[in-house]
């Protein structure tokens, strides 16, 4: 024998090879197993397909924070993801609700599993909560997103940063927080719309969702849900005469009504303001700011579902 391999086998067996290594080290990341009626996607935490009272057989062995940063890693490092795998002081053991210190490890350490209330999204019984608490927080909803942490925390020494809050008590602007959403701090003397500025997420909703998960429920911003339960938000690019519309300078206040200068699609920011009064140097791109829900346009008369729909559309819809 020669040693001599045909390419055309070569070629094969490192197709194999690397198909083989792959279905090893990377799995299938894309499969959401969450609030799924399908048993198969039991397999997707489980060593096993567990049995109602039988043992969950969790896969890596039961490490909770590994199996869920396997799909979630990326979202983990987020500064308002809490951490995991430090051993929680004894007094914030006691102040922790029975089920929420069930989700300690055997050593202490917490997990995901502190907040999350796993068995939600796995029980058919449970699908109930999804609308309202689709990320399977424990004893959600929540009126605010901060009673979840002081669940364990105690509030006098927990202050989380508002991005919201923009300006000093000596009216300056903090510059540190406009780049928590803004990849460059703007120049307010040059910005004359949101074409102008640069984001640190290409997906815009995106710099809401982070913090307004929860939130984004309400009338208006879910419109539906996928077949995998993942919400189906109120977006979408508008239509020629929806545009002119949008455009037009006959909104409550001049408001201006912006879209994803990416996609051109409806996004959180068109109907939501997120600056604070006095921030923007136009009067216009100022309007709705620090307004309840800093809707852009008043909900009165369902004011701000006619910046962009006509009478008729909105007739199908309706506001709290």
């Amino acid at each position: 024998m020669n040693g001599y391999v045909h390419p055309l086998t070569l070629t094969l067996l490192l197709l194999l090879s690397t198909a083989l290594a792959a279905g090893a080290e990377n799995e299938d990341l894309n499969i959401n197993p969450h609030w799924s009626e399908t048993r198969d996607k039991c397999l997707e935490c489980h060593d096993k397909i567990p049995q109602k009272r039988g043992k969950l057989n969790l896969r890596f062995g039961g490490d909770i924070n590994r199996l869920c940063n396997r799909c979630h890693s990326e979202i983990s490092k987020d500064k308002y993801i809490h951490a995991t795998g430090m051993i929680a002081p004894q007094t914030m053991v006691d102040k922790m609700p029975e089920d929420f210190r069930s989700g300690l490890d055997d050593d202490g350490r917490v997990t995901c599993a502190v907040c999350h209330e796993i068995s939600y999204q796995c029980l058919k019984e449970e699908f109930w909560r999804q609308k309202e608490n689709r990320l399977f927080h424990r004893h959600a909803p929540y009126e605010k997103r901060t009673d979840l942490c002081y669940k364990c925390h105690e509030p006098s020494a927990y202050k989380k940063m508002n991005p919201h809050d923009q300006i000093n008590d000596e009216g300056e602007l903090n510059t540190d927080i406009c780049t928590y959403c803004h990849s460059i701090l703007p120049d307010r003397r040059k910005v004359r719309s949101i074409a102008d500025v640069s984001f640190k997420f290409d997906n815009f909703d995106m710099l809401c969702l982070r913090c307004h998960t929860d939130d984004a429920y309400a009338v208006g911003c879910v419109i539906g849900f996928e077949k995998d339960g993942s919400p189906r938000y109120h977006s979408g690019r508008p239509d020629e005469v929806m545009s002119r519309r949008i455009e037009a300078e006959t909104h409550q206040d001049g408001a201006i009504l912006p879209l994803d200068i990416v996609t051109g699609k409806i996004f959180c920011g068109t109907c939501h303001n997120p600056h604070e009064l006095g921030v923007q140097r136009r009067s216009e791109a100022d309007t709705g700011a620090d307004s309840h829900k800093r809707l852009r346009i008043s909900k009165m008369n369902s004011g701000i579902c006619l910046g962009c729909h006509d009478d008729k559309e909105i007739k199908r819809f309706q506001l709290p």
